[in-house]
């Protein structure tokens, strides 16, 4: 895919915005908030404005950009220096590159969905509206540590929870942007249970910010894996902390949808939703056998059933009316 440039870019051209193409059909705001990560931190969401800022480490120190698409859907996606270094003098070319390079990692440009669309259309109803959409790019984080920690965060806690774990982390760190493994790891287990309320998991998260920064894991290798997912998933379950669910999460964050990690959303929407009438508990195996259909889809599948119920129920309850109203 080209890139268009917005200015004479060389080494020594700096500039405070750079846009480039992408897909026809795709759309920066569906991307972003078809995922709850736009929530954690450093990440920023303005939905009205349809748009996402976060810091990104440049040289320098941090510098905060908005990602937008002003022409919508199909359209280039603009990257903006909102503070932070390169707000005054912008970025230089060779930054701008990295910058650029993360945000198509992070809205997966590269990735495609033909036949997850293709079988969506054969599905008909409602997952026809996943391919005229196309959904599919969960968003996730520029680097493959952030998103490891942020799904740690999900563990065995509320939503709510997970945001303020992510976010008190975040400044613990004493910068805007995210931290690095070496700098998880000196801030200490004990300092991020207490001031960050990790709980249990602040060991869990300092073992594997020491593992990555010493290069005992290699979580590059994560993502370069040519074998089975069987195989990657047990690779991540080696790591302490990560067990099925969580394995389930990176895997998808990694682009492997053919797991799903069950737990109690997964439990309550599948049984809402496919077995009303129950009157005896329905096991796990029983509700993902739900999905087995979509094969190497089955977690988009999932998700755009639980996303849709989501965005319909909000949209429902925003246009009826309040007690006062009735």
């Amino acid at each position: 895919m080209n890139t268009t440039d917005t200015g004479d870019w060389n080494i020594a051209s700096k500039a405070r915005t750079r846009a480039f193409l992408t897909p026809r059909s795709f759309d920066l705001a569906a991307t972003i908030y078809s995922h709850g990560w736009c929530m954690l931190a450093p990440n920023r969401p303005d939905e009205e404005e349809k748009t996402l800022e976060r810091a990104w480490r440049v040289e320098g120190g941090p510098a905060r950009i908005r990602l937008l698409q002003p022409s919508g859907p199909g359209g280039e996606v603009e990257m903006e220096v909102v503070a932070g270094r390169g707000a005054r003098a912008g970025l230089t070319a060779a930054t701008w590159s990295g910058v650029e390079r993360d945000v198509r990692h992070m809205l997966r440009l590269d990735e495609d969905f033909a036949d997850f669309h293709a079988r969506c259309r054969l599905a008909g109803p409602p997952f026809d509206r996943a391919a005229a959409g196309g959904f599919g790019r969960l968003l996730r984080s520029p680097t493959l540590f952030e998103d490891v920690v942020k799904v740690l965060a999900t563990t065995n806690t509320t939503w709510s929870g997970t945001i303020a774990m992510v976010g008190k982390l975040v400044e613990l760190a004493g910068h805007d942007a995210f931290p690095e493994p070496r700098e998880v790891a000196a801030l200490g287990s004990r300092k991020i249970q207490d001031a960050a309320r990790w709980g249990y998991r602040a060991p869990y998260l300092v073992g594997l910010a020491e593992a990555v920064a010493s290069g005992r894991l290699d979580l590059e290798a994560w993502e370069r894996w040519d074998g089975s997912t069987a195989d990657l998933e047990q690779e991540i379950r080696r790591v302490p902390g990560l067990g099925p669910y969580a394995a389930a999460q990176v895997l998808t964050l990694l682009g492997r949808y053919d797991r799903i990690g069950v737990d109690t959303v997964f439990r309550s929407f599948v049984k809402r939703t496919h077995f009303p009438r129950a009157r005896k508990p329905v096991s796990d195996r029983r509700m993902l056998a739900v999905y087995d259909r979509w094969g190497e889809w089955k977690m988009l599948a999932y998700w755009f059933e639980v996303w849709t119920d989501y965005v319909d129920g909000a949209a429902a309850k925003e246009g009826s009316p309040s007690e006062e109203e009735r």
